[in-house]
């Protein structure tokens, strides 16, 4: 999947609940972390990212409500995907 395409939907179900700002942030600072890099991003890189994103949500949002958001980004991804 394109590395661009995936952030943007990543941040598309975050902001709601953390802002765009830091939404985009997060998603691009996890992002160098994690050397996810290129155009290209694997699914391994995805889910990678979607727990690093996971773990910082815990705080702002509760651990319950982060699940959530997080499966609501693996399912923006997957719908993703799947129209490629």
């Amino acid at each position: 999947m394109e590395r661009g395409t995936a952030v943007r939907a990543v941040v598309r179900v975050l902001a709601p609940y953390i802002g765009d700002t830091m939404a985009r942030s997060a998603t691009e600072a996890h992002c160098q972390r994690l050397g996810i890099s290129g155009e290209r991003v694997t699914p391994e890189q995805l889910d990678g990212l979607l727990a690093k994103l996971g773990s910082g949500l815990n705080v702002f949002i509760g651990r319950e409500k982060s699940a959530t958001v997080i499966d609501e980004a693996r399912a923006a991804l997957a719908s993703l995907e799947a129209a490629s």
